[in-house]
């Protein structure tokens, strides 16, 4: 049993070592800080796009002969671009978490590709600067969101790593564990 605690000690310690070797400097991945500051930039080009959502006029565009879908899209890109600020100031708030990381990723590059669906749309049947404009939104994001992925790359190797070590560690203490003889506590009476 003593074995077992200590195992059990010992695995916890080299977690926890490990989880301290593992700073952000040491692994290259980004610091809590510089997330938040990507995150910080996300959020300001994201809501660069509302304003160019709000003055798009997919009703319009099917007047002329557009699908109707450009109308559906509208309505989907608003919804995602106000879920995509939600993703991120969660993440904000736990930079750590690969499951918050891919979502806000996987939401961003949603709305890209529904933003660039638009600027199709705006650029068949509406005007030639707001195309522009909003060609340019998905073109100036670009960086920060391959910033993001960078990092979210990098946190998912990180965890994998720090689940390797521990499974190692796991794996000592069970062979450790298994090579103790088994201890009599039963003492004979005569």
């Amino acid at each position: 049993m003593k074995i077992l605690r200590f195992c059990w000690l010992a695995t916890l310690t080299a977690c926890a070592g490990f989880a301290q070797q593992q700073q952000p400097q040491a692994a290259g991945l980004e610091t809590p800080w510089d997330v938040r500051k990507i995150l910080s930039e996300l959020t300001a080009q994201t809501d660069q796009l509302k304003p160019l959502l709000a003055q798009l006029n997919p009703q319009q565009w099917a007047d002329k002969g557009a699908s109707s879908t450009y109308i559906l899209q509208w309505q989907t890109s608003q919804r995602q671009l106000n879920d995509v600020l939600i993703s991120i100031n969660r993440l904000s708030q736990k930079t750590e978490s690969l499951s918050l990381a891919l979502d806000t990723y996987f939401r961003m590059e949603a709305l890209e590709t529904t933003a660039r669906s638009l600027d199709e749309g705006v650029g068949r049947y509406g005007s030639r600067p707001m195309a522009d404009r909003l060609n340019a939104y998905v073109a100036h994001s670009f960086d920060s969101r391959q910033r993001l992925r960078d990092y979210l790359e990098d946190l998912a190797a990180s965890t994998e790593q720090n689940f390797k070590i521990a499974d190692e560690e796991a794996q000592r203490c069970r062979g450790i564990i298994s090579k103790e003889a088994p201890s009599s506590s039963k003492k004979k009476k005569y």
